[in-house]
């Protein structure tokens, strides 16, 4: 994410033009932010956490490192020679690119078929990791096509692809952890009312949404095709506000409630943006996918992350008594602080790329990267017991010198 904000400050000027979404530039802007940053992340994310959803024994963690270095080097071949504009080498990275993602989808494989229960949040997941497979593929074939012309029109494949990606993938992972993940951090005494509802829209809304753009349907059809993802958001956004409401003493203050329903709110707001994108009105496409990768990606990520990841750190270092996972380890005005830079940062970089102002974009850039550093300072900061907070949240938390 730092990566993909220094870009957008370095190159808003291409950016925020017209046609600025089909440049080198902004094809490997994408793909930094959509590969390097919310897949890793959401990669992570399902490593640790599709155990603990379906009561299955993880993977080996040899094969998942490598995996992970796999991905790691193909995302930086493939999105240097989108940058670079050379298309004789985008087979090259698309093709390595796509056999480390199958490897990803095989190692969650791996893990699913040991599986002793299934909840709606597995088949979120499960659906999310085939729109990730689908991408893979249609990524290579359109690297490949490029180069050698064996399809027609490569770039037909694209608008299907960002369906997917968005709306498919990091959507569907989106709210399928959340659904895991907000009611188990606030103590919610409120259970989910719409999880199954907001997955056969969301997945019907995206299948239709795929096949009009597909076979080219006129602009009505497309926006009409799209709607049932939007009313999906909004139902996953009225869940996220009972829970967050019901929440617990444990989870009474922090920063995780907020974040998470400023991730809703700007989740509807991207699934909004993408009617008018799918019609086919400029800049509305990259409204609704910088909305996603740098708009309810980012709150979400540190939402979540704020007591998770410490949580990881203190239970792995072998730390006893340490604070349970619904405790918040992060003060709130530090925290909200970060969460703002983020939200103030994606609002003015929509409305740069709106209003077609570079000046403008660049400022939600360096907010949005401001916002990005801090949440790992303030992460470190709780881990070396910098915060000073309430007994009943700091009890044992504190890393000694030979743990840290």
């Amino acid at each position: 994410m730092v990566a993909g904000c220094v870009l957008i400050a370095v190159w808003a000027d291409q950016l925020v033009a017209p046609g600025g979404w089909a440049t080198p530039q902004a094809l490997a802007l994408t793909h930094i932010l959509a590969l390097g940053f919310a897949t890793s992340v959401m990669a992570g994310v399902l490593y640790q956490m599709l155990p603990v959803i379906l009561g299955s024994r993880p993977a080996r963690a040899r094969v998942a490192r490598l995996v992970w270095w796999c991905f790691l080097a193909s995302t930086a071949i493939f999105t240097g020679t989108l940058a670079s504009g050379r298309d004789d080498l985008a087979p090259v990275g698309g093709i390595a690119l796509t056999v480390a993602i199958l490897g990803i989808t095989a190692h969650a494989g791996s893990v699913m078929r040991r599986a002793t229960r299934w909840n709606v949040v597995a088949l979120y997941l499960v659906i999310a990791l085939g729109c990730l497979d689908a991408i893979a593929v249609m990524g290579a074939i359109l690297a490949v096509s490029l180069r050698t012309g064996m399809l027609e029109d490569p770039l037909a494949l694209l608008a299907p692809k960002i369906l997917l990606a968005v709306g498919g993938w990091l959507g569907l992972v989106l709210v399928g952890v959340s659904y895991q993940l907000v009611p188990q951090f606030n103590v919610s005494a409120a259970r989910a009312r719409w999880a199954w509802q907001v997955l056969g829209l969301l997945v019907s809304g995206l299948l239709l949404g795929v096949v009009a753009v597909s076979v080219h349907l006129a602009a009505p059809l497309r926006v009409a095709a799209l709607v049932p993802y939007g009313a999906g958001a909004g139902f996953y956004l009225h869940d996220v506000i009972r829970l967050t409401r019901a929440r617990g003493r444990p989870a009474a203050s922090g920063i995780t409630p907020i974040g998470q329903v400023a991730a809703a709110v700007v989740f509807v707001v991207a699934a909004l943006a993408a009617l008018p994108a799918i019609a086919g009105m400029q800049p509305w496409p990259q409204v609704a996918v910088t909305s996603a990768l740098l708009g309810w990606a980012p709150l979400a990520i540190s939402a979540n992350g704020a007591r998770i990841i410490p949580f990881l750190a203190w239970t792995r270092a072998g730390v006893p008594g340490a604070a349970p996972l619904a405790a918040d380890r992060i003060p709130v005005r530090p925290g909200v602080v970060q969460l703002t830079l983020l939200g103030t940062g994606w609002l003015f970089l929509e409305t740069g790329i709106l209003t077609q102002s570079p000046g403008l974009a660049r400022v939600g850039a360096v907010l949005s990267l401001l916002g990005a550093l801090a949440l790992p300072t303030l992460i470190a900061l709780a881990l070396r017991g910098r915060f000073v907070r309430r007994a009943s949240s700091t009890r044992g938390s504190h890393l000694g010198p030979d743990r840290r």
